[in-house]
Parts: C-alpha cells; sequence; structure tokens
C-alpha cells in the first residue's frame, strides 16, 4: 500500500482556529506564534522522515483542499493507487466536524456506486473544502488506513457520525449509508445512532499526539499545505523552508 504524507502548516502554530465557515484572511501574528523554524524542520526530518538531501515526490499546496484535488488527478493517471495510506499531520481532522457534508454523504453520496461518486467541488456548504476533503477522500474509498497526528491543543474534532460505533476511539473508521430524508427524523442529531443504516467498508484509523509519533518508513508521496486562511504570515518562512522536502510532481 503506498504511503502518502499530508502535512498542514498550521500544526506548527501554538494555538488552533477552530471555525465553522472558512475563514478569509489571514490571522493574526500577534495571535497565533509560529514554531521556531529550525525546531519544526527537525520534527519533519525526525519524525516525519524527511530529508532535504532526498525530497519526495508530491505537491506544494496553497489551500489544504489541493491536496484532495492532487489525490484525484493522480488516481486517475495511475501515479497513486487505491486504497493508499494516509499520515494526516494537521492542527484539524478535516473529516468534516460541524459541517453538514456529513449529512449529504450519508444520505446521498454513499447511495451512489463507488465509481460513480462525484462529490461536489464548487461552492455550496457540501462542496470539497479544506475541513471536509479527508471525508470525502474515504467516502469514495481512495484510503486504506489512516493516521491523524494531533496538534498538543486540539480539541476532538474527528466527526464520530463517520467511526465505528460513533466512537471517535472505536479505531476504525466506517462511513454509513442511510435512507433518503433520515435527517429529517432527528430531533436531535445523536439521535442518528438510533437509525438503521448500511456500513461501508472499515478503515483503520490511528490517532497519535504530536509528541509520540514517528513515521514507520519514508513516504511514497508527500503534500505540504500553506492553509493561509489557517495560519499568520510569520509562518510563511517555514512553509518556504518546508518546500525542500517536496520532489514537484509535473503536472
Amino acid at each position: 500500500m503506498q504511503l502518502v504524507l499530508d502535512i498542514d502548516l498550521d500544526f506548527f502554530l501554538d494555538r488552533i482556529l477552530y471555525a465553522k465557515d472558512e475563514p478569509r484572511s489571514r490571522l493574526s501574528a500577534e495571535e497565533y506564534q509560529v514554531d521556531d523554524v529550525a525546531e519544526a524542520m527537525a520534527y519533519l526530518r525526525e519524525r516525519c522522515g524527511l530529508s532535504e538531501s532526498a525530497p519526495v515526490p508530491g505537491y506544494v499546496c496553497t489551500r489544504h483542499k489541493d491536496v484532495w484535488f492532487h489525490w484525484r488527478r493522480m488516481l486517475r493517471s495511475g501515479v497513486l493507487k487505491e486504497p493508499f495510506e494516509v499520515v494526516h499531520v494537521d492542527a484539524h481532522s478535516d473529516m468534516g466536524l460541524g459541517n453538514n457534508s456529513c449529512l449529504y454523504i450519508a444520505e446521498e453520496l454513499l447511495a451512489e456506486p463507488v465509481e460513480r461518486r462525484r462529490p461536489p467541488i464548487k461552492g455550496g456548504e457540501w462542496a470539497v473544502g479544506d475541513c471536509n476533503f479527508i471525508a470525502y477522500a474515504l467516502a469514495c474509498r481512495w484510503l486504506g488506513k489512516l493516521t491523524y497526528v494531533t496538534h498538543p491543543k486540539c480539541e476532538d474534532d474527528v466527526q464520530w457520525m463517520h467511526m465505528k460505533d460513533f466512537s471517535t476511539t472505536s479505531g476504525f473508521v466506517q462511513m454509513k449509508r442511510y435512507q433518503p430524508g433520515f435527517a429529517e427524523q432527528l430531533e436531535h442529531f445523536l439521535d442518528v445512532k438510533n437509525l438503521p443504516f448500511e456500513a461501508e467498508p472499515e478503515v483503520p484509523m490511528e490517532i497519535v499526539p504530536r509528541e509520540d509519533f514517528a513515521m514507520k518508513r519514508t513516504p511514497d508521496f508527500v503534500f505540504i499545505s500553506q492553509s493561509p486562511n489557517y495560519t499568520p504570515p510569520t509562518a510563511d518562512a517555514l512553509f518556504e523552508a518546508m518546500k525542500q522536502f517536496v520532489d514537484p510532481i509535473e503536472p
């Protein structure tokens, strides 16, 4: 199984921005401090298996959702093979917690045959975005394993509806297909646990704190995202330094 390392720049901030709607401006450098560049680069070398002298094929992205589109393109060209393993190093799980995309996935997207699953990509609250692109990759059955490396100050932001037994500690993603109109039956969202569903294949998922993480082998591909709407301008020096770990794949 190919191993994909996905790193978001906001993993190296002292605080995490949690926002229901996508922010439209850079964060304040006074409110959000960036890790020391040398320390962050050392973490990427020592814990993520990266090296400036042997850059890994991949892409440098502006928005984190760009990763999903690169994966789709690479799958279509045969460079990337499904299912693949993802190590997601980020301040957010990007599984759509707090975003109604989980309802769309459960009612509409999973009702389609796997080969015909086409998540919305332009506009609207259900579109592929920075906050839910991992959930859409799972819904398309691209991922065979997921590791979420968490920020020291992270909250439990994994979308529990997509997890086995509705538990973020179950160790498995298990997406669920519900009957059309199921959301209208819910007096409270937690009532979804009592409705019948058809389960998708389970995908192993491990949640690992930042201080406990270490890559077991060198990744086959690496993606580094700036996420300007979740980072201050002072993080850009680190972003530029991180580019040295990437051997850009030709479009």
